[in-house]
This record gives C-alpha cells, structure tokens and sequence, in this order.
C-alpha cells in the first residue's frame, strides 16, 4: 500500500484553477515541508485549508504519495507529491 499520514502545520498554500498545492510542515529532529496536492477541492474545504495556512493550527491529513520524473536543462529531476484526500484533513 502507498498511504501517507503525516501531522503538521499547512504553509504555502496556493491556488491554481481546480489544483489545490501546499507544503505540511512537519517538526521532528530535522523539520522537513512535504509537498501535497489536492485536486477539485470544494469552496469550503479550500476556504478550510487557507484559513489552517493562516493560523497555522496542526492538522492531521490522508494521501498516497505520487513520484514523478522529468527531464530539465539536461538533468533527470525527481519528484514526490502527496495527493491528499479532501476527506481526510482534520485539525487535532
């Protein structure tokens, strides 16, 4: 299975027609930004996710994680998305 759990804070939150993109920002020994996507959201859930970017209130989220390549200036780049669950974003 390729499920990801994490709890964090939301920052870095953008909007780009029907793509939701953010970072959770995880604290641990060394803190790390995952980066999570989230496709059609609904008014309120995107109003929900900005407002926890805002506050920078802990939430607790669902997803699989997504990893892609391509090819830039003639290196081989490498790339791991979450792609979040609408459901499952709760604050803790």
């Amino acid at each position: 299975m390729n499920i990801f759990i994490g709890v964090g804070k939301i920052c870095d939150v953008q909007v780009n027609g029907r793509i939701m993109k953010f970072n959770l920002a995880i604290k641990q020994e060394k803190p790390c930004n995952v980066p999570c996507v989230l496709f059609d959201p609904d008014d309120e859930l995107r109003k929900s996710i900005e407002k926890f970017g805002t506050s920078k209130k802990i939430v607790w989220l669902k997803g699989r994680a997504a990893t892609y390549e391509f090819e830039s200036q003639g290196r081989t780049i490498n790339k791991l998305e979450i792609v979040t669950y609408a459901n499952s974003i709760k604050p803790v």
